[in-house]
């Protein structure tokens, strides 16, 4: 049995970060795929999160893969993905290995564990863009683009589908559902309205791409459903994860039933 844990926001919370990966590799679980807002970050704060988390990861022996999410250095990761060298022959962009165990995924990006194939599509709207500062702490390139969308789905379907933000109604879990409907917390129209261009972005990618599994962080909101989709005689489950400070934070995939085989770490560990 290969296990893999997939985790939430982390919002570079140091502490809870690396309590996370200790009692991951105290488990032996070596792969964890990272739903975004992970704390890619400019200036001494980021740099002294990256380090403290890469050295957690030596000492466990915990790789992460991370999809980004909103609240990353868009800018950093627009650039050094403009770079000839962090593209392949073809100009397709490539993994950015920030540290020897921290590595981000590009939108769009493919690959395979134990036969499992996944899609990763990272970013989302901040709805809070307008109280933050173009280039200081948000980028615009934090939404996913329609570029993005069509070089997701430009390779079909895969088993596991990797990202921050989720589809739009009716695939959306119940508590991520009523978040929405409701706005509990006031946000004004025009945070709403490029919010929903995210989600419909996402909506159009998760329907091309059809996973089994479908796995996003972002709404700092823990829950699970299941549709079946246009089209498909299967079954496709979505699992929405907890931030930091969260016991639902974590969750674990089986690979061989690509089902949770249940193990949750204490909270804050």
């Amino acid at each position: 049995m290969t296990v893999v844990a997939l985790a939430g926001d982390w919002h570079g919370n140091r502490a809870f970060a690396t309590g996370r990966i200790a009692a991951l590799g105290a488990r032996g679980i070596s792969t964890l795929l990272h739903l975004g807002d992970f704390g890619i970050w400019p200036g001494p704060t980021g740099k002294r999160y990256l380090l403290a988390v890469e050295g957690a990861c030596a000492k466990s022996a915990v790789h992460i893969l991370v999809t980004p999410g909103n609240h990353e250095d868009w800018g950093r990761l627009t650039h050094l993905w403009s770079l000839p060298n962090r593209r392949d022959s073809e100009g397709a962009m490539l993994p950015l290995r920030l540290t020897e165990h921290i590595t981000v995924l590009p939108r769009g990006y493919r690959f395979e564990m134990e036969g499992v194939s996944f899609v990763s599509l990272g970013g989302a709207p901040s709805l809070d863009f307008d109280e933050r500062t173009a280039g200081r702490d948000w980028w615009p390139e934090e939404q996913i683009a329609e570029a993005d969308v069509e070089r997701t789905v430009s390779g079909g379907y895969a088993d596991l589908m990797l990202a921050h933000d989720a589809p739009d109604a009716p695939y959306q879990v119940d508590a991520v559902a009523a978040q929405i409907r409701y706005n509990p917390q006031g946000w004004p129209q025009r945070a709403l309205d490029y919010a929903a261009i995210g989600r419909r972005r996402m909506h159009d990618a998760f329907l091309g791409v059809a996973p089994r599994l479908f796995v996003h962080g972002h709404y700092h909101l823990a829950g699970e459903g299941a549709w079946t989709l246009p089209g498909r005689d299967y079954e496709t489950r979505i699992w929405s994860l907890g931030s930091d400070g969260m016991a639902t934070n974590v969750r674990l995939l089986d690979l061989a039933t690509l089902d949770d085989p249940g193990w949750r770490p204490r909270r804050g560990a």
